[in-house]
């Protein structure tokens, strides 16, 4: 009896181990286990008729910027051709912006993200206004399928879901954001 007892709590004990090695090498929650683009590559562009004002260009370029310095092979490049950033209405109490992302299999093959037209916005960092570099920079993050954090330590993570009028701390990345990318796209 004292033999298998002492078994079990061998057994216990290495279980327990093995949980936590799991544990201590499973990436941060904004890493997803989803879809992924197939190349190391993506295009974004504007509408043809306008919806994006041309001083926001250059805050959503460097938001592109941001993510393409982060260390990883993976790049969001504008493409003339390509138009998938928009702005319209999403309602005055709807998201700063939306992204949809749609796949086949085990690959992203477009995404689309939204602005919300309802919004006052600004590309200065105005305390009364959303800033659309930070507000893009987070999500071209939904572009790589990160997901958003909400705990208590990711309040600095680009990540982070909750954004408002004055933020601009998402306009850079944080460390978890650059391992996010890192281990998706290496």
């Amino acid at each position: 009896m004292k033999k298998s007892k002492g078994l079990q709590l061998g057994a216990m004990l290495a279980a327990m181990l093995l949980l936590f090695v799991v544990l201590a090498s499973t990436p941060a929650s904004a890493y997803s286990a989803g879809p992924r683009w197939q190349g190391t590559s993506a295009y974004y562009g504007w509408d043809w008729w306008g919806s994006i004002p041309s001083d926001w260009k250059p805050a959503i370029r460097n938001a592109a910027a941001t993510w393409n310095s982060a260390g990883s092979v993976f790049r969001l490049n504008e493409d003339f051709w390509t138009a998938n950033v928009y702005k319209a209405s999403l309602g005055v109490n709807g998201p700063q912006a939306n992204t949809d992302v749609s796949g086949s299999g085990q690959y992203i093959t477009s995404v689309t993200t939204t602005f919300n037209g309802d919004k006052t916005w600004t590309t200065t960092g105005e305390s009364n206004k959303h800033d659309v570099q930070d507000v893009a920079t987070h999500e071209f993050g939904h572009w790589l399928f990160l997901y958003d954090l909400y705990g208590t330590g990711d309040t600095e993570k680009t990540m982070y879901g909750v954004g408002g009028p004055g933020v601009t701390k998402r306009r850079t990345l944080e460390q978890d954001d650059k391992d996010g990318i890192i281990y998706l796209y290496g």
